[in-house]
Parts: structure tokens; sequence; C-alpha cells
């Protein structure tokens, strides 16, 4: 009797921890989704006709990740969540040379369409595709959104090195009002005229926005941020908690190349103008009030196991050293 209570007792935990184990693998499905991207479309003969049972593959240059479909009796084909990045895509049928679109550049929470057209030819032979004869583009997607890239991450002046501060440069979105930093910071961005706590920041799928004050949570470092997506209207339905906009961030992963960098910013009173508001010091109009501003930090990323497994690393860090002062007119306080 006591051996079969054990039994039942312990058939009770085995079963609530695999019921545990597939709900939390549903809501990490359901979250890697919005950091991803879908590629889908028809695979034609010269004749336009739909070619049935064609291998579609779509290659990661820089990780080799591979997924593939076959097209249905009509052609079609769907290919979905891609990590965001440039693709080799190719496509073998029989009876057709091999078609090749060497680069095909797919950004975070893409739903794109790309036809594909094929060569009556011999099957070892094959045909590059160039990107004047096929089109990238998304008609079933009604998201109002924009994708910030690693060109204008990189190349775009910006304050504090805040990754999604970019975001600024889109006309439906400005700067919130709101302490960027403290105990409860917000996102710092109004989107389409709501305040800077109605904004959803995600990294890679996952809720960066606390959800007892829905305050943002410090984000990742400038130099990790891949790319990420502003959505300012009639968004996806696998974001929510959001009556302004979702900033959709998606960081860097290791490659097949070993590859990093080291940065360092400086301001220093020595080298920067005295502020005109500050008060005199040591009775010396020209002695500056303590100020130091330092970022720092490094990235470094590569392979495990080539074509499987990848790390990325990355470190940042601020340090401020500076005086807060104010005026007033004392004796006028004292009258």
């Amino acid at each position: 009797m006591m051996f079969a209570s054990r039994w039942f007792a312990a058939s009770i935990r085995i079963s609530f921890l695999f019921v545990a184990t597939i709900l939390c693998t549903s809501v990490a499905f359901g979250q890697t989704q919005s950091n991803a991207a879908d590629l889908n479309g028809v695979v034609r003969d010269p004749t336009g006709a739909a070619v049935v049972n064609a291998a579609v593959k779509a290659r990661n240059v820089a990780t080799n990740f591979t997924r593939a479909a076959i097209t249905n009796d009509e052609g079609y084909y769907q290919i979905t969540n891609l990590p965001p990045g440039d693709y080799e895509v190719t496509v073998e049928a029989d009876g057709f040379s091999r078609g090749r679109i060497p680069s095909v550049i797919l950004t975070v929470g893409q739903r794109a369409d790309l036809d594909i057209p094929l060569t009556v030819g011999s099957v070892d032979a094959t045909v590059d595709i160039s990107a004047a004869e096929v089109a990238l583009v998304e008609p079933t997607n009604t998201t109002v959104s924009s994708t910030i890239d690693q060109k204008r991450i990189n190349e775009l002046p910006i304050n504090e090195r805040s990754a999604t501060g970019f975001a600024l440069t889109l006309s439906t979105v400005g700067r919130d009002n709101g302490r960027p930093i403290g105990p409860a910071p917000t996102s710092g961005l109004n989107i389409g005229g709501q305040r800077g706590r109605s904004t959803l920041v995600q990294v890679d799928g996952a809720d960066y926005t606390d959800n007892s004050i829905n305050a943002a949570r410090s984000t990742v470092s400038q130099e990790a941020v891949q790319e990420y997506q502003v959505a300012t209207n009639s968004y996806a339905p696998e974001f929510g908690r959001a009556t302004g906009g979702i900033v959709n961030v998606v960081t860097k992963s290791g490659t097949n190349d070993f590859h990093g960098n080291v940065f360092g910013f400086l301001r220093h009173k020595s080298i920067q103008a005295r502020n005109a508001f500050a008060p005199i010091i040591d009775i010396d109009p020209n002695k500056k009030p303590p100020f130091t501003r330092v970022q720092y930090g490094a990235t470094f990323g590569g392979p495990i196991v080539k074509d499987r497994t990848f790390f990325f690393s990355s470190f940042e860090q601020r340090r401020r050293q500076e005086s807060g002062f104010f005026t007033s007119d004392v004796a006028a306080g004292l009258d």
C-alpha cells in the first residue's frame, strides 16, 4: 500500500514536470517567431507555370544555418523562423538547372514573398539568378514598421550610445520627457504620440519591459545589436502590452569566423569648455568643476563547432564623475 502511494505521488510530480516543460517550450517558440523572418513564394518554369516538388533551400552565409522546403501542387513553398541575415537561396527540380540567388537579405519581423524562376537544362548546371530578375516583397504584411539596420547603427552618430535611440530618426517617433535612467526609467521613446511607458521593448523575443510599472529595463550594448524593428501600428499578434509601439531588438551572434572589437570614448574637463552657469571655484573664474565621462567595452564572437554552435559576448560600461549645481540669489531669499 505504501509503495503504491509513493508511486502515485512520483507519477503526479513527473506529469506536472512534463506539462510545465511543454508549456515553457510553447512560450519559447512563440517568442522566437517575433525575432525571425519568413520566406515564401512560388517556383515557376520559363512559361510561368508552377514547378511541383522543387526543393528550396535557404542557407545563412555567415553561419551555414540551413532550412528547406518542398513546393506543393501549386508550386508554393514556405520557410519559416529564419534568423535575420544574408541568405543564399537555391532551388533544385527534375528537368531544370539548379537555380541560385547568391544574396537575399532578410530583416527581423519580415514576411517576404520571393518568386523564383527556373531554366530548363541539365540538373548538374547552376544558373545564378540576379536581384534584378526577382523581387522581395511583403504583400500580406500589414504592420507599419521600419527596420534600423547594421549600417545605420554603425555609421550614424548617437548620444549616450543608446542603440534604440536611432528610432528617433523616424517621423512617428519622438523623445520622451521621462527619465531614461534611474529606478524606473521609461523607454525614452514616444511612438504615435503615446508616452514612453506605452512602448514595449523586446530583445531576441524576450520581454524587456517591467511588468509592475511598465519601465524599460536596460537594453544591450549598441555593439551587440544586429538590427531592430520599430513597429508603430498594426503590429503582429505575437506582440502586446503596448498602446504606443514595439521596439524589437535582435542581437548579434557568432559566425564561422572569429570577430570582435574594442572601443572607448572619453569626455574630460580638460578638453571641453567651462560651463557658463558653474559657480566660481577657489575665486578662480577659469577653474572648471570636476567632469569625467568614460564609455568603454569590447565584443568577441566566433564558432565553438563550425556550422553548428557559436558564441558571442559583449561588455560595455559607463563611468561618470561630475558635479551637479544650481544657481540662486541667496540674499534675495533672506529678505
